[in-house]
């Protein structure tokens, strides 16, 4: 009996291994210190759910204000130059931003960095008999001046039991995941 609990533990840690990882990337010649006022541009959604980006970035945004690191340029504030310079520079609302348009936006802001992030998973999926959060995303922090990118990073993971047998550590929401995700990709800045 030991010997099938063993069993189904490594191959349950194999697929949740599978299933999750973060890659990230920073500037080594990056001065981390001399952005002290960011922006959160709006997120890009792959998924099925159009509002995915608006979600993960109300997420991100949250957990970045309790980081404490940066000055953050307010949401609405930023929200309304980033859908000006949009519309000027005919950029859809479901596409990335250029280095151009970063620029305009900080300058308009003060920001000397913006984050932007794109998001391809965001939903619920079942295993087995129950259903777990599916959240994968991709931030940078672009400098506004160059243009260039200071941190990328890239996380994504599949909720569920940590321990399948003991049923603990499970995550259960996709806002409870996205939150221990932005947590987790901060901690690479």
């Amino acid at each position: 009996m030991l010997k099938r609990e063993f069993i189904l533990i490594a191959m349950a840690a194999a697929i949740l291994s599978s299933c999750s990882g973060t890659r990230s990337y920073l500037n080594p010649e990056a001065d981390m210190g001399f952005y002290h006022r960011v922006g959160v541009a709006a997120f890009v959604s792959l998924t099925d759910d159009p509002r995915a980006g608006q979600k993960l970035q109300r997420v991100f945004m949250t957990e970045l204000l309790k980081h404490q690191d940066f000055d953050i340029v307010p949401a609405g504030q930023f929200e309304k130059v980033e859908n000006d310079v949009r519309a000027k520079q005919s950029i859809a609302a479901t596409s990335g931003l250029d280095s151009a348009a970063i620029q305009l936006i900080g300058d308009q802001t003060g920001a000397q960095g913006i984050i932007t992030g794109v998001v391809r998973d965001f939903r619920m999926e079942r295993v087995g008999q129950d259903e777990f959060p599916l959240v994968s995303f991709s931030l940078q922090l672009v400098d506004v001046k160059s243009g260039r990118v200071v941190w990328d990073v890239s996380m994504g993971e599949r909720g569920g039991p940590k321990f399948p047998v003991l049923s603990f550590g499970e995550t259960h929401t996709l806002s409870e995941l996205s939150a221990k995700l932005c947590q987790r990709a901060l901690r690479t800045l």
